[in-house]
């Protein structure tokens, strides 16, 4: 099986009052993959987040999704709808042979994922380093043209939520209502005039990292025209976004980042959920972007 690792990702591979909190309800991991006879056969003696190096009795043949734990994690756990940076490596099972080389990037674990992959990766944790072994149907959906079986390692290096969470703020006057289902998945009702002047406040107040310009930042956005009260966009029914805290404009070309939104989150914290409001050109119209700030990607 020499084939190119092609991970059916859907997009998720990549490049939600004062006094009060919210937190992200704890992970169902009730569909999670678990140990089995093929999986637990799976050893790795390369450092974490390099080459795993892994070895197992071939033919490894499971007779469903199975997966190990080698290194166990004590971090943040992964639940549906989380990105996880991850390092891993493919294993035919037939032979034990390595299917190409070594691949890192940001995963999002949610339902665009081949079954297996989210079975396996579900409610891991960072830190983790875990093998999952793959029955051909399953294997088929990661490997193109997969004969047989295979076995991943992934080690689990980072996991970012999927929605804001720390200390719910008032917020200011003369802003847009902004409302969250159970998931933190927000919804924005228009009223007032649209305003002149860019503007913003804190929704929620997180503890994490201070965002810093030059920064590269995972979030989740949703844009609403102040006067359709329309939604222009939204990450929440895909993936979350990297955007690069730069005024520059040649160095965020390209991208689906917000022209004027950098100077409104340069500034805030990890877990913060910030209003943003942008004038538009004409007069009258502005748009509301409610922005997530899942987490700060490490310098490469």
């Amino acid at each position: 099986m020499r084939k190119s690792l092609a991970l059916t990702l859907s997009a998720g591979l990549l490049l939600a009052l004062a006094g009060c909190s919210t937190s992200p309800a704890a992970p169902d991991c009730s569909a999670a993959a678990v140990s089995g006879e093929s999986s637990s056969t799976v050893t790795a003696s390369g450092d974490f987040g390099a080459d795993p190096e892994a070895s197992f009795p071939s033919p490894l043949v499971p007779a469903s999704v199975e997966r190990s734990a080698l290194i166990e994690g004590d971090g943040a756990v992964v639940g549906s709808g989380s990105t996880v940076n991850v390092s891993y490596a493919a294993y035919d099972g037939e032979t034990g042979a390595a299917v190409g080389s070594v691949q890192t990037g940001l995963i999002v674990v949610n339902d665009g994922l081949p079954g297996g992959l989210l079975d396996g990766l579900l409610c891991t944790t960072a830190g983790e380093r875990v093998a999952i072994a793959l029955p051909n149907e399953q294997a088929a959906e990661v490997v193109t043209g997969a004969p047989g079986s295979i076995v991943m390692v992934f080690d689990v290096i980072d996991v970012y939520p999927s929605a804001a969470s720390g200390t719910l703020q008032s917020g200011a006057s003369g802003f847009p209502s902004v409302v969250r289902d159970a998931n933190g998945r927000p919804g924005v009702n228009i009223s007032g005039e649209a305003p002149t002047e860019a503007k913003a406040t804190t929704l929620i107040a997180g503890d994490g990292a201070e965002i810093a310009e030059g920064d590269t930042v995972l979030v989740q956005s949703l844009a609403v025209s102040y006067s359709t009260g329309d939604v222009l966009s939204t990450t929440w029914d895909g993936s979350p976004q990297l955007w690069l805290m730069s005024d520059d404009a040649t160095q965020t070309q390209g991208s689906s980042q917000p022209a004027g939104v950098t100077p409104f989150l340069v500034g805030q914290t990890v877990g913060s959920q910030v209003l943003i409001v942008i004038p538009g050109e004409s007069d009258g119209d502005a748009t509301a972007y409610v922005v997530d700030v899942l987490g700060v990607l490490p310098a490469s």
